[in-house]
C-alpha cells in the first residue's frame, strides 16, 4: 500500500502565497467597486441637489408678480415708492447674500412678491382669495367681505396692472346695508394706493395676502455646509436701503443642502418688440420699478455630502473645484476639494410683469 502522506512545507507555502494574492486582488477590487459606488452617488446627488433647489426656486418665479406688472407701491420713510416684485443683488461685487450682510461669497440672492397661493380662488369663502374695492378713493379700504383675507399677512390692493402692499390691517366685518373695511398702516400717508394717478384706489380692485420671499445661499445651521436659504420677509428697508427684509429673529428655512452658488440674470425687452432674441441682460436688479422685466434665468451650482476619492482613495479629485456660473469666475489660485459641482440653470418668461398678457 502507497503511504500516506500530507502537504510538504513548499506546497503550503505556495497555497498560502496564491490565497493572500487571491485576498489581495479581491480586496483591490473591491475598494475599486467601492469608491466608483461613492463618486458615483456623490455625482448622482450634486445633480439632485442643484434640480432639487433650482426648481424650488422656480415655482416661485412662476408666481410672482401677479397683479403687479407696473410695479408695487410701498411705504418708505413715509414717502410712497413704487419698486418691482422681483429684483436681486449681484453677488460678484463682493456683496454676498446672508440676509442683509455683505460678504464676499459670490451668489446672487432674489426677492420675489408671491400671492396667497388661494388668492384666486371663491371670494368670501376660501381663505387667502380675493375680494374686492366697492369705494374708490384713498384711505381705508371698503370691500365686499373680509372673510378672505388674514389680518397677519401682508396684503396687495391691485388693480391689474400696478398695485400697493399694505401691512397691519385691521378689519370690520360688514353688517346689513355696510361694506367691510380693511384699514391699515400706510391708510394715514397722503395720496398712497395702488393708482395714484387715478387719484386713488378704484371700485373692482382686488384685495388678498401676499408674501415676500427671499433666496439667498447662507450656511446649514447644523453642517454649516453652503445651502440654499428662504427667509418671509417683511416691509421693513434693510441695510441696503431695499424696502424687504427678515425679521432677525427666524431663522431660516432650508430649502436644500449643498448648494453653494446662486446666479439670476434679469431679461429686459428694452426694445419693445416682444422678441426674446432680442432681450438685454443684467447681473443685479435694484428694488425700483423699471418697465420692461420679461425673464429671468436661474443657475444653481450645488455638491454632494462627501469628497470624492482618487483611485488610491488618498486625495480628492484634484478636478473638483468651484466653476464659473454666469459672471461669477472663482479666484484662478482656488484649491480642489474634491466637491463635484452639478449646474443646473432654467429660464423663464415672466407672464405676471407683461401687461399684455393680463
Amino acid at each position: 500500500m502507497r503511504a500516506r502522506r500530507g502537504m510538504t512545507l513548499l506546497e503550503t507555502m505556495v497555497a498560502l502565497a496564491l490565497t493572500a494574492i487571491i485576498i489581495a486582488a479581491a480586496a483591490a477590487l473591491m475598494m475599486a467597486g467601492s469608491r466608483i459606488v461613492h463618486n458615483t452617488e456623490h455625482t448622482a446627488d450634486s445633480h439632485d441637489a442643484s434640480r432639487f433647489a433650482g426648481e424650488a426656486i422656480m415655482s416661485m418665479v412662476r408666481q410672482a408678480g401677479a397683479g403687479a406688472p407696473g410695479g408695487i407701491w410701498v411705504r418708505q420713510a413715509g414717502v410712497p415708492v413704487r419698486v418691482s416684485a422681483i429684483f436681486g443683488r449681484d453677488g460678484t461685487t463682493g456683496l454676498g447674500t446672508t440676509p442683509n450682510t455683505p460678504t464676499a461669497n459670490g451668489s446672487d440672492d432674489l426677492w420675489l412678491v408671491v400671492p396667497d397661493r388661494d388668492y384666486l380662488g371663491e371670494p368670501c369663502v376660501t381663505p387667502g382669495a380675493a375680494v374686492s374695492v366697492v369705494r374708490p378713493g384713498t384711505g381705508a379700504l371698503q370691500v365686499t367681505c373680509t372673510q378672505s383675507l388674514k389680518p397677519t399677512s401682508l396684503h396687495l390692493v391691485s388693480n391689474m396692472t400696478s398695485a400697493a402692499l399694505i401691512s397691519n390691517i385691521v378689519v370690520t366685518p360688514p353688517s346689513p346695508g355696510v361694506p367691510g373695511q380693511v384699514n391699515y398702516a400706510e391708510a394715514g400717508t397722503v395720496g398712497f394706493s395702488n393708482a395714484p394717478e387715478k387719484g386713488g384706489y378704484q371700485s373692482g380692485d382686488l384685495v388678498y395676502p401676499v408674501r415676500l420671499v427671499h433666496f439667498f445661499i447662507g450656511p446649514h445651521p447644523t453642517s454649516g455646509r453652503p445651502s440654499l436659504l428662504r427667509t418671509e420677509g417683511r416691509l421693513v428697508a434693510d441695510a441696503l436701503g431695499r424696502p424687504f427684509s427678515e425679521p432677525a429673529a427666524t431663522p431660516p428655512f432650508v430649502v436644500q443642502e449643498n448648494v453653494e452658488d446662486l446666479q439670476v440674470a434679469f431679461g429686459f425687452d428694452a426694445s419693445g418688440q416682444e422678441d426674446p432674441s432680442q432681450y438685454t441682460w443684467r447681473h443685479g436688479l435694484g428694488s425700483g420699478f423699471e418697465p420692461g422685466l420679461r425673464t429671468v434665468r436661474v443657475s444653481v451650482v450645488a455638491t454632494g455630502r462627501n469628497p470624492r476619492r482618487n483611485t488610491q482613495s488618498t486625495a480628492v479629485l484634484a478636478d473638483d473645484k468651484p466653476i464659473t456660473t454666469e459672471n461669477h469666475v472663482p479666484p484662478a489660485a482656488v484649491a480642489a476639494d474634491g466637491f463635484y459641482r452639478s449646474l443646473y440653470t432654467r429660464r423663464l418668461e415672466l407672464p405676471n410683469l407683461a401687461a399684455a398678457n393680463l
